[in-house]
Formats: C-alpha cells, structure tokens, sequence
C-alpha cells in the first residue's frame, strides 16, 4: 500500500497546538497539528515534587497536570497545578475537596479554558463530583450535581461543543460544559475498573465492554446517549485499555491479558450501521496504553518483543519497527504534524522516552525514571512536555540549544515561506555557516545539498526548489535541513 501524505488535521477538532486530554484529542490517537522537537533541546525543568507521575494537559501557554505530595488520600495531597507552557512558572494550584476514602485528585482535561478535575480511588471505588475550575486563575466555575466514579487511567474526551464525556466502570456521562448539567446517562459493563474510558470520533462514543466469551466495541450515539451497535466478540477475559479512534474513523482495540492465544490488537471500521472487523495482528499485554495514528494514517502500536511497530491502517501489516524496548509497561504516544513520534515505554525504574522518525529511526532519547503517565504531551509552538517524580518535569522545543544537539537558539535560522509549495529561502548567520546546507528525509535519508549559499547583510542564504540531488520533485512531507558542520544549524521544511 503507498500511504498518502498528509491526512487534514482538522479532523481532529482539537485546536490548534492544545493536549486536551489523554490521547490528545477526542479520538485519543495521539495526533497533533503542531510539529515537535527533532532534537533533545531543553526549554526548561523543575516543578512541585510529585510522588507519582499523572498526564499532563494543555490549552493555550498553560499546562495542567496534578503533582501528588502524599499518598494515600488526604485534604490538599494533590492539587491541580497550572503552569506557563513557556517557562515552567506555576501560575496557581487548586485543591478539590477530599472526602475520606479519596485516594488522588485526577485531571480529565482542559477545553474552552476549563479545566475539568474530580478525586477517585482504586477503580471505580470512589463516587465524586466533577470540577470544572477557571483555567486562567483555578476558581470554580461549577460543581456537578451527580457524582461520578471515573479516575485519571480512564480519561475524558470532549464533545465539538465542549462537553466532557466519561466513562467508567459501569456508567457514561455527558455533562453541559455550561454549568455542569447532566446532559445524559448510560449504563455499560467494562471489563476491569479502572481503565474504562472511551474515545469520539463525530457523533460517536466507543467503549470496550465486557460481553459473553470476551469482549465488543460498543457505539453509543454521542449526542442522545442512545446504544447503537457493537463489534463482533473479540475473544478473552480481561482488558484493560480505551479504544482509539483515527482521523478516517478507524476504531482500534488492544484486547490483552498476557495470553499469546487471545492478545491481539484490533482495527474495526464503522460503516454506520455496524462494525465490521478489518483485521486484527498480535500484541503485548499492557495496562492502559494509548497508542497513535500518523497524518499519512499509520497506526502505532507495540508487537511482540516488545517493540514500537510502524502497522499499515488498511491490512495490519508491519511497515517498521523499532529496536527492542526495555523496561516497557504500557504505551504513551504523541505524533506531530509531520509524523514524528514521541514515545513514552511508561516504566518505572526503567522510564524512558523516545523520539522516532515515522520509520521508527530513532532521533533522540532520554530516561525518565518512573514516567508512567507523565506524558508526552504536545503543545503550542511544538512544545513538547513529559514528567517523572520528585521535581522532574521537562519542557522541550526545537531551537532553544539546551539539550547538547545541534539546534540554535530561536529566530537565528530563517525559512520562508514556510509551509510551501514552491521554493524556499534559507537564511543564518554568515559567519557561522560558510558550509554546506544540507537537507533530509525523517528517516534521515539525505535528499539535497543546497551548496554554501549567497552572503546576504551579514547572513547567508539559501534557496530549495523542493528537489532531490536527482532533479525530482520531493513527496509532500517535513524535511530537516541543516548545516554541515558539527554543531551546526538545525531547522524544519515542511513541503505542501
């Protein structure tokens, strides 16, 4: 199959640059508009100390996430933090209210500048309101009425209009993003409390239930709560994973218990009156694990070995792999604009973050001890975040120069236009790229050499018709262009 690509981010329905939930968006697939950082450049560090490492959210310059002091639940353990996506400051924390048996506050997400927050337990043991607090100061804007027993593994997606959906073990909620009215209520079976939630893909919901002999995808009509129709049984006994839904409407379905006969993942397509299985190939056991889909429609996913597969979305068939991952525990991907993948193995002691290109060649990594949910997440002007315990808390982006790769510090390299379908021009300082500019593919294949350009004012330019070193034109796609020399300019070219 020859992928296409670029699939419309507006599909999506996320706005630009935000990480509104876990999963990113409605159909938790990982996929983001904004393009990532290419290189391990540090933009800055440090945050309140956490015991436990829980996704972090974004909306606009802010990040949300909850920084956990104590365990288990007592008043005040676990506040709601709001931070400048920009310089790590911390702008406000809220605490919501504790109740005995509480055991951490959890954030759903943050859309229309509301941040939505409630308190659970081990599982679905413990009942609580739902918040939706003011993202610009932490005030609250409403309280429901209806307590819900959702927690942080099984997330919320949100309605076009901004209206939060939960899921949990044996219920679903729409509540009016408003003033927290219960717009409606669905009863449904999950199969282990705790990693319940559900993904949107326009007006459906899709929830993994339990059912006789295993398990089905169940759609439910995301407007009026009504259940429409499920997926053929997928065999098992136990699954504890959320659905995901690409930009095409795909639903994809990790079905695991750590049984060879019976863990597989899953791609079913919604034809409107069905879902009809496309095929399905063999998986890891994990709990909770987002995976991903890239622009040009390539599902992420992890295989036996265990090991980060590049899977074709129309048979299943492996594209790629990455090499051997150590320490892996459950998945958490973001993918941005030009398909590079960000990668978390979720571990412990053995955390570790990865960046890959789309062909899972891999760009940069670093370890993050005990990075369990923290992340990745994507936000505006490509910053990319992920978090550990204690006070590590990391904020990257391409240009800043601070993580020993080749990036400068931002606005010293120039390409304009940029997006384009013509030529571009290349400008950086004359002094320090009297070299070569050269340009490649993601997959870190060397496309052209643009020689060593003309003296322009005290910089250097360079112009790229958008041509290989054969004279063909280049695929639709994001380029890397650089400097030939150690330490040299680094920057991105994204071809329409």
């Amino acid at each position: 199959m020859r992928l296409p690509a670029i699939i419309v981010l507006s599909a999506l329905t996320a706005s630009a640059g935000d990480w509104t939930n876990s999963g990113g968006n409605p159909g938790r697939c990982g996929l983001s508009d904004e393009y990532g950082p290419l290189e391990a450049d540090l933009l800055w560090s440090g945050a309140p100390s956490s015991l436990i490492s829980w996704q972090p959210v974004i909306e606009g310059d802010r990040i949300f996430v909850i920084r956990q002091a104590a365990w288990p639940g007592t008043p005040g353990d676990s506040p709601v933090v709001c931070m400048d996506l920009d310089t790590g400051e911390v702008l406000w924390s809220a605490d919501i209210p504790y109740e005995p048996g509480d055991w951490i506050t959890w954030i759903g997400g943050v859309k229309n500048g509301l941040v939505f927050a409630s308190r659970g337990g081990n599982g679905a043991s413990v009942s609580a309101p739902l918040y939706a607090l003011y993202a610009e100061d932490g005030g609250t804007a409403w309280v429901t009425a209806v307590e819900i027993d959702a927690g942080a593994y099984d997330g919320v997606v949100f309605a076009p209009d901004g209206d939060p959906i939960v899921a949990s073990f044996e219920d679903i909620w729409r509540f009016d993003s408003s003033d927290g009215s219960l717009v409606w209520h669905a009863s449904r079976t999950g199969s282990v409390s705790g990693q319940c939630g559900g993904c949107l893909h326009g007006d459906a919901f899709y929830v993994a239930d339990a059912v006789p002999g295993g398990h089905s995808i169940v759609r439910y009509d995301a407007v009026t709560g009504v259940e429409m129709y499920s997926s053929p049984v997928m065999p098992g006994f136990t699954a504890q994973c959320t659905p995901m839904a690409g930009p095409d409407g795909i639903v994809y379905f990790n079905r695991s218990q750590n049984n060879t006969s019976t863990d597989y993942f899953y791609a079913f397509e919604d034809t409107g009156s069905a879902l009809v299985e496309k095929w399905r190939i063999p998986t890891v056991n994990a709990c909770a694990p987002e995976f991903g889909v890239g622009p040009d429609g390539s599902v992420y996913m992890v295989t036996p070995g265990p090991r980060l597969s590049r899977v074709d979305p129309d048979d299943g068939s492996i594209i790629a792999q990455s090499a051997v991952l150590d320490g892996y525990t459950a998945a958490r991907i973001a993918i941005g604009a030009d398909g590079t993948v960000y990668f978390s193995n979720g571990g412990f002691a053995g955390g570790h973050f990865y960046a890959f290109t789309q062909n899972l060649s891999l760009l940069w990594d670093t370890a993050v001890p005990n990075i369990n949910i923290g992340g990745p997440a994507l936000g505006q002007s490509g910053v990319l975040v992920i978090c550990g315990v204690g006070t590590d808390f990391r904020a990257y982006r391409d240009g800043t120069g601070a993580g020993g790769g080749a990036a400068e510090p931002e606005g010293l390299i120039r390409i304009y236009p940029n997006p384009s379908c013509g030529s571009v021009i290349v400008t950086v300082p004359d002094e320090d790229a009297a070299v070569p500019l050269l340009v490649f593919d993601l997959s870190g294949r060397l496309v052209a050499s643009l020689g060593s350009g003309e003296p322009s004012g005290g910089l250097r330019a360079f112009r790229w018709d958008g041509m290989d070193r054969d004279g063909e034109p280049v695929p639709p796609g994001a380029y890397i262009v650089r400097a030939a020399s150690p330490g040299g300019f680094s920057g991105r070219i994204v071809r329409l």
